[in-house]
C-alpha cells in the first residue's frame, strides 16, 4: 500500500510539473459538486484568480463529479489520484477529530438567542483562522492524510423546514425530524422530537410521504432539492448553527511542497477567493430562496422567545457535551480549551463581517485577516 501511495504521489509530482506548454504547471482539482452549482462556480473563480496572479505559469482545471466523489476526496487527495479537492471533514470522523469537534460548535453562533446575519460567512472566517493560527493539532491530523488545508466554505444557518406550523418547542413534541449532524439529533430529542437519518435525496418523499415532518437544512435546498414543493412552512431562530466543516481547497502535501513560494502565495491568493465565492453564494442562495418561499405561499414563522430560550439552555449545556464526547471517544484531551479558545473569534468575525456588500469584498476580507498572513515558505512544509 505505501509502495502504490508513493508511485500515485510521484505520478502527481509529475503531472503538475510536465504539463501544459513550457511545462506549465497545472493543478487537477476534485469536486464532488455537480456542474453550476454554488460550489462548482466558486471553484471556477479559483481557477481564474490563480491563473492570473501568476500570469499562467499555474492553473487549476476542475474535474465535477469524474475524478473524486465527496467520500473518495480525503483518501484521493491523500494518495495524490488529484492534487487539490473539496473535503467535507465531518464524511471522515476518525481522521479529523479535532477539526469535526470545531465544526460541530457552529450553534454557538446564536449566543444571544438568535441567527446572526450571514452566519455561514462568519463562521468561515473564524474557522480557516483558527485552522491556520491556532490549532497545531488539527496540522497534525491533516498531515497525518498527507494534506494542506487552504480554506474553508459554509452554509447559511440551519432552521427548521415543516410540513406543519412549528412555533414553539412544544410544537416539536412528537414529530419526526431528520437531521445532519449528532448535535441537532442532540437538540431535536432535547425538544422532544425523534431525530431521523436520511440521505439528502430522500428528504423530499420522506416530507412528501409523511415520514418526517421537519427538516433541519438550510434554505438553500429549497431550490437545489425541490423541498420547496413539499414545505408549508419554516420556521427561522432555531435550530441555528451552519454546516460549516468542510476544506474546500484541501491540497496534496507533496504537490504544495512542489510550488514555489510565489506559486504558493498565489494559491492562497485565489483560496481566499474560493472561500468568498462559496460562502458568498450560498448564503445568497438561501436568501433568494426564503424570499421566494413567501412570495410562494410557504409560511415563515419565527421561533417564540421561549423556545430561542429553551434553545439557547440546550447550545450552553451541549458544548460541554461535546467536548466530553470529543476527549472521551477520540482523545482529544483539550478539547474544553480548544473549544474556549475558538469562541471569541466568532465575535471577531461576526464584527468584521457585518457591513460586507459583496463576495469580492469579502474576498478581500479573507485574504487581510487571514490567507495572507499565512508563510508561504513554511506553511504546510
Amino acid at each position: 500500500m505505501m509502495k502504490l501511495r508513493r508511485c500515485l504521489a510521484l505520478l502527481a509530482f509529475a503531472a503538475v510539473f510536465m504539463s501544459g506548454p513550457g511545462y506549465a504547471k497545472s493543478l487537477r482539482f476534485a469536486s464532488g459538486y455537480p456542474p453550476n452549482s454554488v460550489a462548482e462556480q466558486a471553484a471556477q473563480k479559483y481557477t481564474q484568480v490563480l491563473k492570473d496572479e501568476t500570469d499562467g505559469a499555474l492553473s487549476a482545471r476542475v474535474f465535477s463529479l469524474t475524478l473524486l466523489n465527496l467520500l473518495e476526496s480525503s483518501a484521493g487527495v491523500r494518495d495524490g489520484m488529484a492534487d487539490a479537492a473539496v473535503v467535507l471533514f465531518p464524511y471522515f470522523p476518525g481522521e479529523y477529530p479535532r477539526i469535526n469537534m470545531l465544526a460541530e460548535i457552529s450553534m454557538l453562533l446564536n449566543a444571544g438567542g438568535e441567527d446572526p446575519a450571514h452566519a455561514g460567512l462568519i463562521f468561515t472566517g473564524a474557522f480557516s483562522e483558527f485552522l491556520f493560527q491556532s490549532c497545531p493539532g488539527c496540522q497534525k491530523e491533516l498531515a497525518a492524510q498527507n494534506q494542506v488545508f487552504l480554506g474553508s466554505g459554509s452554509t447559511p444557518t440551519l432552521p427548521l423546514l415543516c410540513t406543519t406550523p412549528i412555533r414553539e418547542a412544544k410544537d416539536l413534541t412528537g414529530k419526526r425530524v431528520r437531521t445532519s449532524g449528532a448535535q441537532w439529533a442532540r437538540w431535536v430529542e432535547k425538544m422532544g422530537a425523534t431525530p431521523i437519518t436520511m440521505s439528502v435525496n430522500e428528504i423530499y418523499e420522506g416530507l412528501n410521504q409523511g415520514v418526517v415532518d421537519c427538516t433541519v437544512q438550510t434554505t438553500t435546498e429549497l431550490s437545489i432539492f425541490k423541498l420547496d414543493e413539499v414545505v408549508t412552512d419554516i420556521t427561522l431562530g432555531v435550530p441555528g448553527g451552519v454546516f460549516g466543516g468542510s476544506g474546500v481547497n484541501n491540497m496534496n502535501r507533496d504537490t504544495w511542497r512542489g510550488l514555489s513560494d510565489a506559486e504558493r502565495r498565489a494559491v492562497l491568493k485565489a483560496s481566499a477567493v474560493f472561500s468568498a465565492e462559496a460562502s458568498w453564494g450560498y448564503d445568497a442562495l438561501g436568501a433568494e430562496n426564503l424570499a421566494a418561499a413567501k412570495e410562494n405561499g410557504i409560511t415563515v414563522h419565527q421561533a417564540g422567545e421561549t423556545f430561542r430560550v429553551e434553545t439557547q439552555a440546550f447550545i450552553d449545556k451541549d458544548v460541554e457535551t461535546i467536548a466530553e464526547n470529543y476527549r472521551t471517544r477520540h482523545g482529544v484531551e483539550n478539547a474544553a480549551e480548544l473549544i474556549d479558545a475558538f469562541r471569541p473569534l466568532l465575535q471577531r468575525w461576526q464584527d468584521l463581517v457585518d457591513g460586507v456588500e459583496s463576495p469580492e469584498q469579502l474576498a478581500q476580507l479573507y485574504w487581510r485577516e487571514v490567507f495572507s498572513k499565512v508563510d508561504p515558505a513554511r506553511y504546510g512544509m
